[in-house]
């Protein structure tokens, strides 16, 4: 199954992230492939590392604004889009599963664009929001507000799943694969 991952590309983040992501993706990225957006640090090149170390395929979409970032990176596919707007739609398209962990402003891009691009039936992939050490919990909290007064349907909740843990990661993903 190819993954994309959306997630944090700073270093800076705290360590109770990276290593919750760390046990994360060496479970995930064992038996599947990453998609993700090019660049080699936090979150991001941790998913990177561990997917070389499992010889797993990695497919690295960026935008041309950072097309600096590809020469760094040893990847099966490289491919350069003219606009973030176009990256988000590529990770998206190319993946069979979309999973985000903790990240910032582009993970919460992508997060946004994926629920609505799903809601909008452009596509029927599973949508996993890893809510590692309670990062998303204002975020869900924030969506809770939009379903109850009534900005949106609560049948938007049925666009993604949030997990808690690699083993529910997992379930929920076989789970998918069977409907």
């Amino acid at each position: 199954m190819k993954i994309f991952v959306g997630c944090a590309s700073s270093e800076e983040i705290p360590a109770q992230y990276l290593e919750d992501s760390k046990k994360y993706l060496s479970v995930l990225l064992k038996d599947n492939d990453l998609i993700f957006g090019a660049y080699n640090k936090g979150i991001m090149g941790l998913s990177y590392d561990i997917a070389k170390e499992n010889k797993r395929k990695i497919i690295g979409i960026c935008p041309e604004v950072y097309q600096k970032d590809l020469e760094d990176l040893d990847l099966d596919i490289k491919d350069v889009t003219a606009s973030i707007s176009e990256r988000t739609m590529e990770l998206i398209n190319k993946s069979d599963a979309i999973i985000f962990m903790p990240g910032g402003i582009g993970t919460m891009q992508e997060l946004f664009t994926a629920i609505e691009s799903k809601r909008s039936k452009e596509f029927d992939k599973p949508i996993i929001i890893y809510n590692s050490n309670g990062y998303f919990d204002e975020t869900l909290k924030m969506l809770e507000k939009i379903y109850d007064e009534k900005f949106t349907s609560k049948m938007v909740k049925e666009c993604y799943h949030v997990s808690n843990s690699i083993e529910d990661t997992l379930e929920y993903l076989n789970k998918e694969k069977r409907n």
